[in-house]
């Protein structure tokens, strides 16, 4: 596409070049009795083959008006049907370009296998996105502005972008959201987020439900309506700045922790049913000298966490892991309490 742009603009700097010579030649000629605009007419029917008569006055009589026109269109037409076809050119080729990509990419999100949906990049999407992006996770992202979208397949390259509205079940669809593991609803209007949730529910009974909810009166209602969790960011917001006030350094530690992915993380680890983590304690396991990852907490599917469990804790299929300690090494830990 760069060396039709080249092309493009060498052409039209000939085709000026050639209709400016011609344009002065024939006032030259004239010796000034015709119009400026007349001359430049003159060329112009001329390098496209129009087949006008000549519209200059007295043009017949007039030497070597004729001769110069012979050699502005032997010389010049070419130049015009090149400038023509590079155009003509650039044109098809950037359709079919941006067709075959479209066509390429639904193929791609056709056979996506547990990726996430990112749906609307506003203030808070963009930074789901940029998250996502930094995990490596395969992603879909649907916006209705065309801007968006086409400064996002810029930005990230491995996203599938999708122009369309997010509540649309053809572009849910689209977007191959039976096989999605996870479903962000984060456009600005809470509605639309309400609507999307029952959309996104209906489609895939299983997907997991993030949405975003401005208004507190909102936020039951997207749960009601199948959001596995609803997110405020206003919320959130006001509890990161009374933090900010009172643990400081906790924060910072966080902030820091998150930021650097290449050295600690605070990860779960699920316990799948018939995992060869089921009926061992975390003795047996020994975590800490194994994996050099840390127990935080175990999340008990009928109580809730257990925090700081003891040695003794005997861990269970159903369970959730909740660890601190390098992510290199919690992958690997997923790995060992799969099912093979």
């Amino acid at each position: 596409m760069q060396e039709l742009r080249t092309r493009l603009a060498a052409a039209s700097l000939a085709i000026l070049l050639v209709v400016g010579m011609g344009a002065l030649g024939f006032y030259v000629i004239g010796e000034g009795r015709w119009e400026p605009f007349d001359c430049l007419y003159m060329t112009v029917i001329t390098l496209t083959t129009v087949g006008f008569s000549e519209v200059l006055p007295g043009f017949e009589e007039t030497q070597y008006a004729r001769h110069f026109t012979m050699i502005l269109i032997v010389t010049g037409v070419g130049t015009f049907l090149y400038f023509v076809s590079t155009l003509t050119a650039m044109i098809i080729e950037g359709d079919l370009q941006r067709a075959f990509k479209e066509t390429r990419m639904h193929k791609t999100i056709d056979k996506l296998k547990e990726h996430i949906i990112v749906c609307g990049v506003g203030s808070t999407g963009r930074h789901v996105l940029k998250e996502l992006a930094e995990y490596g996770i395969q992603t879909v992202l649907i916006d209705i502005d065309p801007d968006a979208i086409a400064f996002h397949r810029e930005t990230y390259p491995q996203a599938m972008c999708l122009l369309g509205d997010a509540t649309d079940d053809d572009v849910l669809a689209k977007a191959n959201i039976k096989s999605a593991r996870g479903i962000v609803a984060a456009m600005a209007n809470d509605k639309e987020n309400l609507y999307l949730t029952i959309s996104a529910r209906e489609a895939n009974p299983d997907v997991r439900i993030v949405a975003r909810g401005s208004d507190l009166r909102v936020l039951e209602k997207l749960r009601k309506a199948g959001a596995d969790t609803v997110v405020s960011p206003n919320y959130i917001g006001g509890l990161r700045m009374v933090s900010e006030l009172l643990r400081p350094k906790v924060v910072r530690f966080l902030d820091e922790m998150r930021r650097d992915r290449s050295k600690t993380r605070i990860e779960e680890v699920d316990i799948p049913q018939g995992s060869s983590f089921a009926g061992r304690s975390l003795l047996d396991m020994d975590f800490r000298n194994i994996t050099d990852l840390l127990v935080l907490a175990v999340r008990v599917p009928e109580s809730g966490y257990q925090y700081n469990p003891n040695a003794d804790f005997v861990l269970e299929s159903g369970m959730t892991l909740v660890v601190l300690g390098p992510i290199s090494q919690v992958y690997d830990l997923r790995k060992q309490a799969r099912v093979d």
